[in-house]
């Protein structure tokens, strides 16, 4: 520390040589020149080590904003130079086995733009969380890019799709409002720098970025990562002046720049268990997940880096009194390896405690915070964004903070088990048989998308629409007359097949159902549009995370009763004495009470085709019970730009008897491409028990039962004698992995669909199953031959 210390005061202590001095003078005169007299200007680091291909330093040397005056940039530029020693810096290169002496940095002088009045953000030619190459990460947040590098403001966040760009679409394929609570802005004078102040409800509630602003700097950075020939980090500024946007810097992305494509590590929490820890009020806190990892230990509390820096100097205290480091209580110790660091944000002079943590949380930032950015390069699991982390969780206590399950991080109580996979991705034998993966949450299909799998075999919108939308469609859709019923009574006509609904509804929920819509309408045109984005934007995050790979999007397929737990689902929902059978699939689509929802659903679809230009979206009808219900429904997606003409293959969901045994009809008269077997309905179906009751049953059937073995042989004969394709997107595969697969091989299957855990080993028993099936083919071809 010392060391350091006497490095940097002897730098700024010095005189700056003439040579030097004149030199920064007449380039300032030459800014003032172009853009006024006494501009305002950044005096930035760049080191040559400064995040090269081997190594982040985001935020290791230091930069001066809002300078104005030759004088003051000299003086600052010596600042700019004394970094090189900080602490920080020194220690981070001894740990890479560089030589801090060896370093060298420049300092640039540049214009400041005036972000303070706009926004500005960083930008990733890579998914930063799950390295996919094909999207461009943007996050943007008011005022000066500080608050949002440091990670004390959640920001907004963008992914661009990089194919759609370059064939002109708006392949903006994925949003996500940040809080923004806080932006800097200039200090009023030089050298004070910035000041940081509050951002008003309305303008939080808002998008930071245009639709264009947004496609704009994707192309930028697009034309960054060309030039370079490697994924890009990316620093802009929008000038609210004059609306122009500027890149500031651009380095290196380091994280997966470095790693072998050659195994996947996939961190694994038991579906089962994380379902029961959240039903059992075991969920502490959430937040923005960074990485896919899951970590547990000790929470450590700091609320801001003083409070470490006065627990360094008491344990300094301590050990200088005679105490040894062993005999010390843990609560007496700085940080211990494998420690849960919690705090308001971090910052470069954490990095040393930041990676002996098992876990990080944040209360403030976002994805691209310094939090974030050195989670990644440490491996280590980290929570952002997580605005209960300080109120909820208590220094002691043992957490277990989960990033696998997608976009959301969530912390359990207690140490919970889970299990650290690693996959061979590059397995070179190409099967017959493809095999697919059921995916839901959209946020976790970048990652998936890494699985060596041949796309998508059963995409649930049920989960966009639950988790990112929450609302019944037609409550969204009937948003006026909804409020015209609430403030008069009045029940216009579009609502008058609900009348009973309307009378059900409490006041409380009232107030939910119009609070929440009433939230998000800075961010969307209208109630409807909030539907419509939503869906458009899930599926459209799924079909780009795996082109070319096809993408089969199942139709919406929620029950009544899942439909009921929607705000405002009781208005538009019947009570149903057994919701599996009854009210769902095809039979909503075209019914009037139903229908308009639907068409928005389509509209949401067309969207990711026509919009973003993805062409790999296929879709499938499920609980079809009539080839006439099918034929009807065919018409309405035709209608809506969504028929084959329009290069959108169309599936049905075989799960009912009757989809086989009148397989057939259903193929002829719905002009099918292909079908997908759901066998978890259809053993309800074949044994006339719902799923949802089965284990109670003394004798409980699954799809290895004959009678569900025995159809579903059929009618994999009957789809390949038509020469279209057939898979398997139940749960039987994933659930059976040495069982189920062979058979289905046996059959003819053309693909197999297993949720993302399994996808390895079922790849794995059917490469077995058809070695096993090619010798023996031989050998009765060798039979016969003799």
């Amino acid at each position: 520390h010392s060391r350091t210390a006497l490095a940097r005061a002897l730098i700024v202590q010095s005189d700056v040589p003439s040579a030097i001095s004149e030199v920064i003078e007449e380039g300032y005169q030459q800014l003032c020149e172009e853009y006024g007299h006494g501009v305002d200007v950044a005096v930035r680091s760049s080191a040559t080590v400064e995040d090269s291909a081997e190594a982040s330093f985001a935020g290791q040397y230091e930069s001066f904003l809002n300078i104005q005056g030759a004088e003051n940039v000299v003086i600052y530029w010596k600042y700019c130079v004394a970094s090189l020693f900080t602490e920080r810096a020194v220690i981070y290169q001894l740990d890479r086995g560089m030589d801090p002496l060896a370093s060298a940095l420049a300092v640039v002088v540049m214009k400041m733009v005036r972000s303070d009045l706009a926004c500005s953000g960083v930008m990733f030619t890579i998914d930063p969380d799950s390295g996919h190459d094909g999207v461009i990460h943007i996050s943007s947040s008011y005022g000066l890019g500080e608050l949002l590098v440091q990670g004390s403001v959640s920001p907004d966040n963008f992914l661009v799709w990089k194919q759609g760009l370059l064939t002109g679409h708006n392949a903006i394929v994925h949003r996500h409002l940040g809080d923004k609570e806080e932006q800097m802005v200039y200090a009023e004078r030089s050298g004070d720098e910035t000041m940081v102040i509050g951002v008003t409800p309305e303008e939080r509630k808002k998008w930071t970025l245009e639709r264009d602003e947004i496609l704009t700097l994707a192309n930028m950075a697009s034309h960054i990562e060309c030039h370079y020939g490697r994924p890009m980090d990316i620093e802009w500024a929008k000038d609210g002046r004059t609306g122009q946007l500027f890149i500031v810097q651009a380095r290196p992305e380091t994280v997966h720049a470095n790693h072998s494509g050659a195994q996947l590590i996939r961190y694994v929490m038991e579906p089962v268990l994380s379902k029961s820890l959240r039903q059992n009020g075991k969920v502490l806190a959430e937040g923005q997940a960074v990485g896919q990892r899951i970590g547990s230990g000790r929470v450590r509390i700091y609320q801001d880096y003083e409070e470490v820096i006065r627990m360094k100097r008491s344990l300094r205290d301590s050990l200088a009194a005679g105490q040894e480091s062993d005999e010390l209580a843990w609560e007496e110790l700085v940080f211990d390896q494998g420690d849960v660091l919690v705090t308001e944000m971090t910052t470069p002079d954490w990095e040393p405690m930041m990676k002996q943590a098992s876990l990080i949380v944040t209360r403030k930032g976002g994805r691209t915070s310094h939090a974030a950015i050195i989670a990644r390069e440490f491996g280590i699991p980290a929570i952002v964004g997580c605005t209960e982390a300080l109120d909820s969780l208590e220094t002691g206590m043992v957490v277990t903070g989960s990033c696998s399950e997608g976009d959301t991080g969530v912390i359990f109580e207690g140490e919970q088990p889970f299990t650290i996979e690693t996959i061979d991705i590059e397995l070179d034998e190409d099967l017959e048989t493809k095999i697919k993966l059921n995916v839901g949450f959209p946020t976790k299909a970048l990652a998936d998308s890494m699985l060596p799998v041949d796309g998508v075999g059963l995409a649930r919108i049920e989960f966009v629409l639950s988790a990112e939308v929450g609302i019944h469609p037609l409550a969204l859709l009937h948003y006026e007359a909804l409020c015209q019923y609430h403030d008069c009574g009045v029940i216009a006509p579009e609502l008058a097949p609900f009348a009973r609904g309307l009378e059900r509804m409490d006041a409380d929920k009232w107030d939910d159902l119009f609070r929440d819509i009433d939230s998000r309408l800075g961010a969307h045109s209208s109630p409807r549009k909030i539907f419509i984005n939503k869906l458009q934007e899930g599926v459209g995050l799924i079909c780009a995370a795996f082109h070319p790979r096809p993408v089969l999007v199942r139709l919406s397929d929620f029950k009544s009763n899942e439909y009921r737990e929607l705000l405002g689902g009781e208005v538009f929902e019947p009570i149903e004495e057994n919701p599996m059978i009854a009210w769902r699939g095809a039979s909503r689509y075209v019914d009037p009470r139903f229908s308009p929802a639907f068409a928005m659903e389509c509209e949401a679809l067309r969207g990711v085709v026509e919009e973003y230009g993805l062409d790999n979206l296929q879709l499938m009808i499920p609980f079809c019970r009539s080839p006439e219900e099918g034929v009807a429904v065919k018409q309405v997606l035709e209608e809506n730009r969504l028929g084959q003409e329009n290069g959108v293959p169309l599936f049905i969901m075989v799960e009912l008897p009757s989809n086989i045994i009148e397989a057939e009809r259903f193929i002829d008269e719905m002009e099918l491409f292909g079908g997908s077997i759901g066998t978890n309905d259809l053993v309800q179906t074949v044994y006339a028990v719902s799923r949802d009751d089965l284990e109670g049953y003394l004798h409980p059937v699954d799809a290895r039962s004959p009678a569900v073995k025995s159809m579903v042989r059929n009618v994999i004969q009957t789809f390949r004698d038509k020469g279209l394709e057939i898979g398997i997107c139940g749960q039987a595969p994933s659930d059976h992995p040495e069982e189920y697969p062979p058979f289905l091989i046996d059959c003819g299957i053309t693909s197999i669909s297993v949720t993302p855990d399994t996808a390895v080993a079922v790849r794995l028993a059917v490469q077995n199953a058809e070695q096993e099936q090619r010798m023996l083919n031989e050998a009765y071809e060798l039979e016969a031959g003799e």
